[in-house]
Formats: structure tokens, sequence, C-alpha cells
């Protein structure tokens, strides 16, 4: 599955999504401490301070978080639809774009993806409660994180949104798993995101190409970035 662009645009927002007044106050209280990082959070609102004044709170979307996942999971597949039919149809077709996004980034595969197969997805909101910045989803392997998906609102474009979620899953791979690389996938047509990605220190050090059904196949370039000892 691509983790293929940095910054697009979207005009998806979060609905009905609430913080209670008790994990508000304790966020605000741990932010003037400079959090880092809070290992094993269970609540899902919070895990990474967010030194980036454009960013209100990084939410940690796993299995044993407790929120309303499907919420968040339909917002995600809503958001993945419009860029999806924005950035793709061009590179791969308009057939391939529509059975991917209803294979892979439905509002039900999003949630089977984090409560069966280990899926972790951090999402970046604003000021504004009802607006997700951007967001990606990470999961854990062997011996590398794998970067399945990293997408950021346009009009967040320039604000160090992406910048801020890849130095998240950094502190996950060091600080839970141990690892020292991160890998994605991206379209060999994509140049634009290969470009971006080689600027931030991927390199490619493979190519597949997956048959995932209907005739459709993703043929991609496999990425890696080995994790400095500082942040992007």
């Amino acid at each position: 599955m691509y983790a293929p662009l940095l910054e697009l645009h979207y005009s998806t927002r979060l609905y009905n999504i609430a913080m209670p007044l008790w994990q508000r106050n304790h966020y605000q209280e741990i932010e003037s401490y400079n959090m880092s990082y809070t290992p094993q959070n269970e609540s899902g609102y919070y895990i990474f301070s967010g030194h980036n004044k454009s960013i209100t709170r990084i939410i940690k979307l796993t299995k044993s978080a407790t929120y309303d996942l499907k919420i968040y999971a339909s917002a995600i597949a809503a958001l993945a639809d419009e860029i999806w039919h924005e950035y793709y149809v061009p590179i791969i077709g308009a057939a391939q774009v529509d059975y991917m996004l209803a294979k892979f980034q439905s509002a039900d595969r999003i949630c089977t993806d984090i409560n069966n197969d280990g899926y972790i997805y951090l999402i970046a909101l604003g000021e504004d409660e009802s607006d997700m910045l951007g967001y990606c989803s990470i999961v854990p392997k062997e011996n590398y994180m794998l970067l399945s998906k990293f997408y950021v609102n346009h009009d967040s474009r320039g604000k160090g949104i992406g910048r801020s979620l890849l130095n998240d899953v950094i502190k996950l791979c060091r600080c839970e798993h141990s690892f020292d690389k991160v890998r994605l996938t991206v379209n060999k047509q994509n140049a634009h995101a290969i470009a971006v990605y080689k600027k931030i220190g991927f390199t490619i050090v493979d190519s597949i190409k997956t048959d995932i059904g209907s005739g459709f196949f993703m043929d991609d370039f496999v990425m890696e970035h080995i994790l400095p000892n500082s942040e992007f």
C-alpha cells in the first residue's frame, strides 16, 4: 500500500470528536513540560506534545486505545477517497483507484487493520478539533517499521506537519520497537513523491510488483531510511 504523498489537498473534517476535560487539562499540563513521548498511551487522545504550533495534538489510534474508532476511520476514508481521486487517477486510472480505495482504505478496512493487523494510525489535529491536518499509518515488521500511508492537508503544506508526523514515527520506532529503519512503497510513476522522500533521506532498495486482484497490480519501489540520531 502506498505512502506516496506528503502534502495534498482535502476538505474532510472530523465531526463529533470531543476530548474529555480531564484529558484536555492533562494534555496541557504535560505539554508545559515539553513532553516528547508518552509510552504505551492508552487514551488515544495524545502521544506527543506537538512542538509544531499548527498542531493541537497528535492522536494515536491503536486497538488498545479508548475512543470511537469508526468515527476516525470514516473521516480517514473520506480523506483518502478525495486524495486518491485527485492524485492517482492520472497515474493508475480511475478503475484501479476505486478498487484500491475499497480494498485498502474503506472505514471497515481501516478498523480491521488497527484491531486485527497491528496497524497504528497517527492523526494530526489543528486548533479547530474538527480539522485533520494530516495522518500516517505504520505497522511494525520483523526488523523495521513500514510507513504504509502518509498524507498532509494542502492548507497545512509548508508548516512542518509532515515532518512532525515523521518525527513521531521515529519516536515510536525507538521507544516501543527498537527499530533503526523505516520502509515504504511508492508507485514508480510517482516522481514527485520519490523526489521528496529522497530529499529527506530515503533511498530505493528494491522494486516489487504486487498482484492485488481483479487484474490490478501495484508496481512500486521500496524505499528505506536509516533512522538518524536526531529528528528530521
